[in-house]
């Protein structure tokens, strides 16, 4: 299926930023937990934020989006936002330890 035609782009488009910056969030954590199931990872959205963190591979992270951010990521494309999260674990020393269909979207999905 095309991408502007997806299920995501669809999700991208009609959720509210900080609605959507949760359920990326969402889908992050249930790799990094398929990946370590001991990992502990939180999702928290507050007034003009959404927060992801925890620990996972024996790291511990946290990523803060404002609403803004997210809404900028969001416009960038469906997975966009996705990739930024994925980046800025990878930063961390987190990273994917295979390619799922949902990471195949994340990566190779271009806007």
């Amino acid at each position: 299926m095309a991408e502007p035609y997806s299920l995501r782009a669809c999700m991208a488009a009609h959720f509210s930023a900080a609605a959507f910056a949760v359920h990326v969030m969402r889908c992050v954590r249930a790799e990094l937990i398929r990946f370590d199931p001991e990992a502990t990872v939180h999702v928290d959205r507050g007034e003009g934020y959404s927060h992801l963190y925890g620990s996972a591979q024996g790291r511990v992270f946290s990523i803060l989006l404002t609403s803004g951010e997210a809404d900028e990521r969001r416009a960038e494309g469906s997975y966009a936002l996705d990739r930024y999260i994925w980046t800025e674990l990878g930063k961390k020393g987190i990273f994917p330890m295979q390619m799922t269909p949902y990471l195949q979207a994340v990566f190779l999905t271009t806007p």
